[in-house]
């Protein structure tokens, strides 16, 4: 012992043949010398993920037992997704073939707000005409004699008047 209580002899003895010669002569290596410093400066982030290791490691029962029960849940509904598969197939080979109509449609003015305005103003009448339909007349009543009924209605002229023009515009066009 030294006057310090640490021992005399060094603990890598130059000298001492063996396993410490082969430990220095590697510590005398600079890349291992370097990869031991980028260790010890990284030794917190070592500790870190050693600690996460060990909890894996640990808790590996539990986690083999979660994913096996997973894997036997998707196993039992490959039902549900062979029919969903078929399904999307459906639903996309009728894209495909729509896709020409569909790309017409969204190029039209029936995208525009205008279009889109009168379209749900045609959806709403269309439901509103559908839940205020009277029942249907007993007896036989006569054509002209519903349209001249239907005439003093000033909401239904001024349908008629719209889809009159709407068939002069449509005219134009075909």
């Amino acid at each position: 012992m030294n006057t310090n209580g640490g021992s005399s002899t060094p603990v890598l003895d130059p000298a001492a043949p063996g396993p410490s010669a082969a430990l220095r002569d590697r510590l005398d290596d600079p890349r291992v010398a370097e990869a031991l410093d980028t260790l010890l400066e990284h030794a917190d982030l070592l500790a870190v993920l050693v600690t996460g290791l060990d909890g894996f490691v640990r808790r590996g029962d539990d986690i083999t037992a979660n994913l096996t029960s997973a894997i036997g849940e998707l196993k039992g509904q490959t039902g549900d997704l062979g029919e969903l598969s078929a399904s999307l197939a459906v639903l996309t080979s009728g894209l495909v073939n729509a896709a020409p109509a569909i790309s017409t449609l969204l190029n039209s003015s029936l995208t525009k707000p205008q279009g889109a305005d009168v379209v749900a103003a045609l959806g709403d009448a269309l439901v509103s005409a559908r839940q205020s339909m009277p029942a249907p007349p007993r007896g036989v009543r006569g054509v002209w004699k519903t349209l001249r009924g239907a005439a003093r209605d000033p909401d239904v002229t001024r349908g008629l008047v719209y889809l009159l023009e709407v068939a002069r515009a449509f005219g134009r066009r075909v």
